[in-house]
This record gives structure tokens, C-alpha cells and sequence, in this order.
């Protein structure tokens, strides 16, 4: 597979969209994992006919380098760790690095939630979507609260990862990724434009689809 590399969000998602059509979905729910994947979940939403909703999963970043994750937590508190995570941060640190992501996901659980209820996914086709993985912890912990929800099928779809990682995420769900360079760097360096995104852009994308 090339390694790819995108405008921005939306033409990732635009180019995700085409390569999920082909699988048929019916009038799918596409899950962002808050805040930048909702963008793409917007997007492939209208591409595919389908309802954007999120998905509440965070990172356990490392100690001092918080991009680097040695884990993630789910929004039902499950708690996914890397085999390396031991080596590189004690127990009392993950402890209360979780207590902290937990805290963000109940933060935005308030927020979101107040301008848009939850998407039910029993019996739907559900799409779970990221600007990209590294590690994959999030997209596990976000993977395995929607499995618990009983959808019909689900399908992981981003725009770049490292082939192991979405291998491994492979075993669970079907996966469609636009690019998996061996030699993955981080997500961002595939974007030739890659701004912050905001609560409040969240927001907006969420206010916007709950008057629809």
C-alpha cells in the first residue's frame, strides 16, 4: 500500500467515503472520536447517507509526553494498556492519569450530549473513524464500547495507521485504511493541514446535525 498523504480532514474523509461505499452499509451511524475525527465523521456521514455521532474514548499519554500513549479508557471506564505501559509509568501514575481522561470524557459526555442525544447502535452499521491510529489504544477503547452496544457490523475507517496496529485491530473489526506506511511517523505528518480542533467546532458540527 502507497503511503498517502491529505489536504486536510475532509478530503481524507471524502476519499474514506469512496472506499467504504463499495461495502454497502445501510444508512450507517459514523462515530468521530472527539474532537478532529468528528470532522471526518461529518463528512463521510453526508457521503454515505448516513447519521455522525461520537464516540468517548481517550489517550493515557505518557509521563511528559503526553502524545505518546500508553493506553486508553473508554467511556464506560474500561481501562486498555499497552504491554509496555509498566515499564515506562508506575501504578499510581496510570491511576490517576485515568481518573484525569475520565474526567475529560464526562466534561464533554455534559457537553455533547446537551445538544445532540445518543445515537442508539443495536442492529446498526456502524462506522468508527479517527484522523489516524498510532498505538490504536483509543480506537480499541472506543472499538470495544460500541462492540458492547450489539451493532450489526462495524467498520473501523482511517486515513493512515502503522500496518501492526491496524492489523491487530483487524482481528476484531474490518478495518479500511486509505495508507499504512512501515515507517509511520505520527498522524499529523500526513496532513499537509492539520489545525486544532476546538469543543466548540464539535459543537457546531453536532448542533448543526441535531436540526436536520
Amino acid at each position: 500500500m502507497p503511503v498517502r498523504f491529505f489536504e486536510d480532514r475532509k478530503e481524507a474523509a471524502r476519499l474514506l467515503a469512496e472506499a467504504l461505499r463499495p461495502l454497502g452499509l445501510q444508512r450507517p451511524v459514523v462515530l468521530g472520536i472527539p474532537r478532529g475525527a468528528v470532522v471526518l465523521a461529518d463528512t463521510i456521514a453526508r457521503e454515505l447517507g448516513g447519521t455522525m455521532d461520537v464516540v468517548l474514548a481517550r489517550k493515557i499519554g505518557a509521563p511528559g509526553n503526553p502524545e505518546y500513549a500508553l493506553g486508553a479508557v473508554s467511556e464506560d471506564g474500561r481501562v486498555f494498556l499497552q504491554p509496555y505501559a509498566d515499564s515506562i509509568a508506575d501504578p499510581s501514575y496510570l491511576k490517576a492519569e485515568t481518573g484525569r481522561q475520565m474526567q475529560v470524557i464526562r466534561s464533554r459526555r455534559r457537553r455533547y450530549r446537551a445538544l445532540r442525544p445518543k445515537e442508539p447502535l443495536a442492529g446498526r452499521d456502524v462506522i468508527i473513524t479517527d484522523d489516524g491510529i498510532a498505538t490504536g489504544s483509543t480506537m480499541e477503547a472506543a472499538l470495544t464500547a460500541v462492540l458492547a452496544e450489539e451493532p450489526r457490523r462495524v467498520v473501523i475507517a482511517v486515513p493512515v495507521g502503522p500496518p501492526e496496529a491496524l492489523d491487530k485491530l483487524r482481528q476484531r473489526a474490518e478495518v479500511v485504511a486509505l495508507s499504512a506506511p512501515p515507517d509511520f511517523v505520527a498522524v499529523g505528518a500526513y496532513y499537509r493541514h492539520f489545525p486544532q480542533v476546538n469543543d466548540e467546532d464539535v459543537e457546531k458540527l453536532l448542533a448543526a446535525r441535531a436540526v436536520e
